[in-house]
């Protein structure tokens, strides 16, 4: 009894009481103001926001903004002059343009616009030295900025459900990227250098309109799945049979694999042919 006596204290001292949100975690604007230097964190999201005060440089040591799924159009000045900002998810909301300033947030190390109106991405993205995940699924971008390749510590980059018929060559300079989902788009061709890129892992082609794939690949080393169902009819470079550490390939019905007879390869590879009601298991996610 006594030490049950003894969880049942412990419970109550450290159990926050209804209502009280996590140290430095506000979910409102009104609470956030009331004590500015605490936050850490203000996580706002499924309020049917349409818009954001210009009053977020008064939390002068907020780490992580997080108002996704909201109906917010526009991102504030104020923003931009958050130094400590290491987080911004605004995820499935309606904004139709990312100001150049973004570049001001030089902490920032991941970034999610995915599920909003934007037709481009600026130029001075390329100016975050700590980013380490991009993601801008379900937009409108038919083109992405030259400047990506400077993101020197970039790891993820998820562009999906988009309208890029092309890439920049300046996105074989990521050589710290360990996934890339081009996935569902209209690209036509990969840079042929696309091999530079040493330490991708995850690389997600499909429903595309590639006809071919650089060999170039083959000197990604460190590539261990690769989504290329539905891209149309598509011969894959013989220079994949080489990668020691490649296990899941998926492909459909029309795509030439890079070996004569996969089931010779059971043990090293696992190979699927894809159907139009499937979707790859992604292990990346």
């Amino acid at each position: 009894m006594r030490i049950f006596r003894l969880f049942v204290i412990l419970f109550l001292i450290f159990s926050p009481l209804p209502g009280m949100a996590a140290k430095g975690v506000y979910k409102d604007w009104d609470d956030a103001l009331e004590h500015p230097k605490d936050v850490r964190v203000i996580r706002i999201t499924y309020r049917s926001l349409d818009s954001i005060p210009d009053i977020l440089d008064r939390f002068t040591n907020l780490e992580e903004l997080d108002l996704s799924n909201n109906r917010i159009r526009a991102l504030p000045p104020s923003l931009f002059r958050c130094k400590k900002l290491v987080r911004l998810n605004m995820f499935r909301n309606r904004i139709s343009e990312i100001p150049e300033s973004i570049s001001e947030l030089k902490g920032l190390e991941t970034v999610s616009f995915s599920h909003n109106d934007l037709h481009t991405l600026p130029e001075s993205i390329g100016s975050l030295p700590l980013l380490e995940e991009l993601v801008a699924i379900g937009n409108q971008l038919s083109s992405l900025p030259g400047g990506i390749g400077n993101l020197k510590s970039l790891l993820r980059l998820r562009i999906s459900i988009n309208r890029l018929t092309e890439l920049p060559s300046s996105i074989t300079k990521l050589k710290k990227l360990e996934v890339l989902d081009l996935s569902n788009n209209r690209l036509l061709a990969l840079p042929e250098n696309i091999g530079a890129l040493k330490n991708l892992k995850f690389l997600y082609l499909g429903r595309n309109m590639f006809t071919r794939l650089p060999e170039s690949l083959g000197k990604c080393e460190k590539l261990q799945e690769l989504d290329v169902v539905r891209c149309g009819v598509l011969q894959l470079p013989l220079s994949l049979a080489d990668l020691p550490r490649l296990e899941l390939v998926y492909i459909d019905e029309r795509t030439t694999p890079f070996y004569p007879n996969p089931k010779f390869y059971r043990f090293q590879r696992i190979i699927t042919v894809g159907r139009d009601d499937q979707y790859p298991y992604r292990r990346s996610q």
